[in-house]
């Protein structure tokens, strides 16, 4: 038996709106259907509000329940550094000097899942 590949991302979510807005507008995430599907290449990320049957309202905004990692190119890190910093994103970890290994920025979305962008080897 096998499974196939992943298709189906679902984050749980206290403020639906503030979520759609930083996957949409913030991150550039290409919205598929509703408003609270986005695409990730093969893979949908789905917004869902917390309190209904699959996500109960019990976590608390501000604790990590997922993270998402994104390779990027190097050059690019830089550029989504900056481009956090312009919107005001809180970075936990800015990326260190180019052409140090592993190069990594962390950010938070408003509900503090971490966003882990990489420089893939």
């Amino acid at each position: 038996m096998t499974l196939g590949p992943l298709a189906r991302v679902e984050l749980a979510c206290h403020d639906l709106m503030r979520q759609r807005d930083f996957y949409g507008r913030v991150l550039g995430l290409p919205v598929i259907g509703s408003g609270s599907c986005f695409g990730l290449g093969p893979v949908a990320l789905v917004l869902r509000p917390r309190g209904d049957v699959l996500f109960p309202a019990a976590a608390a905004p501000g604790e990590p329940v997922v993270v998402l990692a994104f390779p990027v190119e190097d050059a690019e890190l830089d550029r989504w550094h900056r481009r956090m910093l312009t919107l005001r994103i809180a970075v936990l970890d800015p990326p260190g000097p180019s052409g140090a290994p592993p190069r990594v920025m962390r950010v938070a979305d408003p509900e503090g899942n971490l966003i882990e962008l990489f420089v893939a080897a």
